[in-house]
């Protein structure tokens, strides 16, 4: 062991001496040490805060809003919103014209254009009338000077959407609070009124029975009339002064029946308006019932329409699946006959065949599925039609079905496009070649091609038809949340029902109120006009007492009509009584029945925006440049390791080595060394420069030593087994490592192949450990033991390569350079 220990050591001493005598190659490992942290710094830098700067993102508002009327008062809700949005700084709002608007955005100068409509604010004030129109905010934007650009003025519009609902229900809920309560003091007025009129008809109906009990002894005392006739003139001067007071309270009496008279004709008019409005309502909602009936039937056929075309997308994928085992299986006894065929011509044409014949499959594939894409929307169009849906919601019916679809054609097409292309030219190679053994080599390759286009169209289709199934499931849960609804407005046609019921019950007897009334006031007036005629009578009736006394039996009957006449006046007025007493109760019952309603500053916030969302953030991450850190990292130090292999000889001992081991220490040494300086210097220019504050400082300084160190062992393994073609492996492995690692979107927004190579990346445990470091702070030391199992795996693939090759050194000149 000390043998060897003093061998590595005079190696190593070797390889400093070397770097001693070459200055130059010093200075460029220092050079290299700085690069990964430039590259990180630099990156970093550009997007450290993008969000913190949005007021500074130019976008175009144009207000073409005219203003318009509303309960008498003028509003104008598209100055209102241009003028907040210019003086905010959510971003920097320009108000501008239509055409500067859209030559800014051509030339890169606005970013987004909001226009606002003509009739933006008097479609505001439609929402409670019986065709509501949608105020419609117009938003262009222009993916193609910026994406990103184009998403953030996007969300801004839809926070400019969520603000404006909540000021217009807000709008709303104001003006319907007035009018309930407006009709709420009315019904109370009427309640006071009727229980008013309730009182004087009791006053009234007292009085009757009082007379109608005179009267009846007026009747019972025609005898003691008949005997005491003689005395009869003597008191009939008394008799007219009280006939004279009679007439009087007659004639008020008389009076106040015939206001009660007229005002009972407009009572049975209200409730008859009343019950009008009542059945126009279940009428309404019956008609609402029936339209989500048909809109249910629609989605269910929706539904089956989309199970036929998963049904054919399931059976394409099946197809495909098959086709790619038939090729594979065909290419492989196509190659066996090619490696023992003499024939080179017949190769050739077979596999010109089978080119050809892939051409057509695949060609047959794509049309089939654009012509299954095409009758589902075909189908949805139908349907839109029957249900005699709006151009807007056939379009956002169509758009919600058909949106999986599209989406899953132009994948599938991205990938049969090019595998096309791809044997078009294999099959262009074959008829244009020159050389057989050239030709066979093409053969093998395109059949390779094929077949791995084909297994990856057999996947692609696959996915197709899993598609299709969630496709499928979402129209049910469509057609299930209809019916609910349909359930919800047919409880609502049967209580507007009862109502209708409760009022039609209520008017008769309205109208019967109203006819005794009648009745009542006509007694009244004949009452009045015989009392005043018996007062104007007064001396003609003294003068003719002695004609009464003769006329006294007259009286007598006379008296008795008058005693049947005061029962039925008794009788009505009792009705009467009854019928304002229960309008009395049914007013006070509505009124109270009417909910209290107040509206305040507060009210009118929770019924805008009913709902919160209380957002508590797990982790303290301070500007997108911190988000991007763990990612931009790894890929630096990546590229530092990349560079040191480069520009750094780990092949050549600078003495002759008597081990694997020695040869490799000698060189580790050094580039180890390298890797914990090249992380450091990034690790500190990080902190002192772009102000990351990582959560663990020793832990993140200790993640970035071992990815170096790892890196640095892998990308050596690569150039010392297979030379400059390992560099060019390490550079594709970056590729792949940037796609894969999950630095910039969730692994699960990446296609299947990310997904599935993302365990088996160093570059993901890189991420995934500096994320807890730096941002998280939890335990990261899974993702360290996994850098440290690469380092010891890929240091003991370096020392077996060394001892391979250590036996190739016998010829090899060792003199001082």
């Amino acid at each position: 062991m000390i043998f060897e220990w003093q061998g590595d050591n005079l190696m190593l001493r070797e390889e400093l001496k070397y770097l001693k005598r070459h200055k130059f190659m010093v200075v460029v490992l220092i050079v290299l040490m700085f690069i990964p942290a430039i590259y990180a710094c630099t990156f970093l830098a550009s997007m450290w805060n993008p969000y913190g700067k949005l007021n500074d993102l130019p976008v175009a508002i144009v207000n073409n809003d005219q203003p318009a009327k509303m309960n008498g008062k003028t509003i104008n809700i598209g100055k209102e919103l241009t003028q907040n949005l210019v003086k905010s700084d959510s971003l920097d709002f320009k108000n501008v014209t239509k055409k500067k608007a859209q030559s800014g955005l051509k030339a890169g100068k606005y970013f987004a254009i909001y226009t606002v409509p003509q009739t933006f604010s008097k479609n505001s004030t439609t929402v409670l009338s019986k065709h509501p129109q949608s105020m419609k905010l117009k938003l262009e934007t222009s993916s193609g000077n910026n994406m990103t650009a184009g998403k953030m003025t996007e969300s801004a519009g839809n926070a400019i959407q969520t603000k404006l609902d909540g000021q217009v229900s807000s709008t709303y809920a104001k003006v319907l609070v007035s009018s309930i309560t407006k009709l709420e003091g009315g019904i109370k007025q009427a309640s006071v009124g009727s229980k008013k009129i309730a009182s004087g008809q009791n006053q009234v109906n007292t009085g009757t029975q009082t007379f109608n009990s005179s009267l009846q002894k007026l009747v019972s005392g025609n005898d003691q009339l008949k005997s005491g006739s003689q005395a009869f003139g003597a008191g009939l001067t008394s008799y007219v002064g009280a006939v004279g007071k009679v007439q009087s309270g007659s004639s008020q009496l008389a009076s106040g029946m015939s206001k009660v008279n007229e005002a009972a004709p407009a009572l049975g008019s209200g409730i008859s308006q009343l019950q009008s409005g009542s059945s126009q309502l279940a009428g309404g909602l019956d008609e609402t019932t029936s339209g989500m009936t048909k809109l249910q039937a629609g989605a269910s056929t929706l539904t089956e329409k989309l199970a036929e075309y998963q049904n054919s997308s399931a059976t394409i994928a099946t197809k495909s699946t098959e086709f790619s085992d038939n090729l594979s299986e065909f290419s492989n006894e196509l190659k066996t006959q090619i490696n023992t065929s003499s024939t080179e011509t017949a190769q050739f044409t077979q596999l010109a065949a089978l080119i050809s014949s892939i051409q057509t499959t695949l060609k047959s594939i794509q049309t089939n599925q654009t012509n299954t894409a095409s009758g589902v929307s075909s189908a949805l169009a139908n349907e839109a039609t029957e249900l005699n849906l709006t151009a807007e919601q056939s379009k956002k019916m169509q758009a919600v079905a058909t949106q999986q679809v599209n989406d899953s054609n132009a994948k599938q097409n991205q990938t049969l496009t090019p595998l096309l292309a791809q044997l078009q030219t294999a099959l262009s190679k074959l008829n244009s070649a020159a050389s057989a053994s050239t030709n066979i080599g093409q053969l093998n390759t395109s059949l390779d091609g094929s077949t791995s286009a084909a297994s990856q169209l057999a996947t692609a289709n696959n996915k197709l038809a899993t598609s299709g199934t969630a496709l499928v499931t979402g129209s049910e849960t469509v057609t299930a949340v209809i019916s609910n609804a349909r359930s919800g407005a047919q409880k609502l046609s049967n209580g507007a029902n009862t109502l209708n019921s409760g009022m039609s019950s209520a008017l008769p007897q309205v109208n019967k109120l109203a006819a005794a009334l009648g009745t009542l006031s006509g007694g009244a007036t004949s009452l009045n006009n015989g009392v005043t005629k018996l007062n104007s009578k007064g001396s003609t009736l003294q003068i003719g007492a002695n004609t009464i006394v003769a006329s006294i039996g007259k009286l007598a009957s006379g008296a008795d009509q008058l005693g049947i006449g005061s029962k039925t006046l008794a009788a009505a007025t009792q009705k009467l009584a009854m019928g304002g007493d229960q309008l009395s109760n049914k007013l006070a019952s509505a009124s109270g029945a009417l909910p209290k309603l107040t509206f305040n500053a507060n009210q009118s916030k929770d019924f805008a925006t009913p709902v919160k969302v209380n957002h508590k953030e797990a982790d303290s991450v301070p500007n997108n440049g911190t988000s991007m850190a763990p990612y931009m990292l790894g890929v630096s130090l990546y590229v530092g390791a990349l560079a040191l292999n480069l520009m750094f000889d780990a092949y050549t001992p600078r003495k002759r080595p008597r081990s694997g081991l020695a040869w490799w220490f000698s060189k580790a040494v050094i580039m180890d060394g390298f890797a914990v300086i090249d992380a450091t210097i990034v690790f500190g220019a990080l902190i002192m420069f772009n102000g990351l504050a990582p959560v663990h400082l020793f832990a993140t300084w200790v993640m970035l030593v071992l990815t170096s160190l790892a890196f640095v062992s892998l990308i050596t393994w690569l150039n010392l087994l297979i030379g400059k073609a390992g560099a060019f492996l390490a550079m594709v492995l970056l590729v792949i490592q940037l796609g894969g690692s999950a630095g910039t979107y969730p692994i699960v927004l990446s296609n299947h192949f990310f997904e599935w190579i993302h365990p088996f990346l160093p570059m993901s445990y890189v991420v995934s450990g500096l994320r807890q470091t730096i941002m998280i702070g939890d335990s990261s030391s899974f993702d360290m033991l996994v850098l440290l199992v690469l380092i010891v795996i890929f240091s003991l693939l370096n020392i077996l390569h060394y001892t391979r090759l250590k036996g190739r050194m016998g010829q090899m000149d060792f003199t001082e350079k």
